[in-house]
């Protein structure tokens, strides 16, 4: 089966970042996959920003899932931000986002690609679970929610 928490490491979760526009966000993401993953910065912020001009990432109820496929990436790169106060991000529905799930994978990676992208949306689906990961104050107490599922 193919489980969130099996790709999310406590290092790749941050609570109630103070970013303000979708540019700070992906240059977070981008520098944290460096840091975290090996990922260079500019690839995922280049590709990022290369997907956005597709459509919107928000998927609607203050959720995001910025995504993209780098070639020569050897890991799945997956991290949650939750934001202290809600951002502007043109998501179909006009909501603001609080909740952000950023899926990064080697490109060729196609299943495990679109498996991750629809565990993370039914994941954000749920209400509650969308509340509680807003509200968690640190990274444990997500990674708790999540391997719950």
């Amino acid at each position: 089966m193919c489980k969130i928490a099996n790709f999310l490491k406590k290092e790749c979760i941050a609570c109630r970042m103070e970013l303000k526009t979708k540019e700070e966000l992906f240059k977070y993401i981008a520098e944290n996959a460096e840091a975290n993953a090996g990922i260079p910065e500019d690839s995922v912020l280049k590709s990022l920003l290369e997907r956005e001009t597709y459509g919107s990432t928000g998927i609607g109820k203050g959720v995001a899932v910025p995504h993209c496929r780098i070639k020569g990436s050897k890991n799945v790169v997956i991290q949650l931000i939750s934001l202290a106060e809600p951002m502007p991000y043109g998501s179909a529905d006009g909501e603001g986002v609080r909740l952000v799930f950023s899926l990064i994978v080697p490109e060729g990676n196609n299943l495990l690609y679109l498996k991750l992208i629809s565990r993370i949306s039914m994941l954000c689906n749920d209400e509650k679970m969308r509340e509680s990961l807003v509200a968690a104050e640190n990274p444990d107490e997500i990674i708790d929610l999540i391997s719950n599922l």
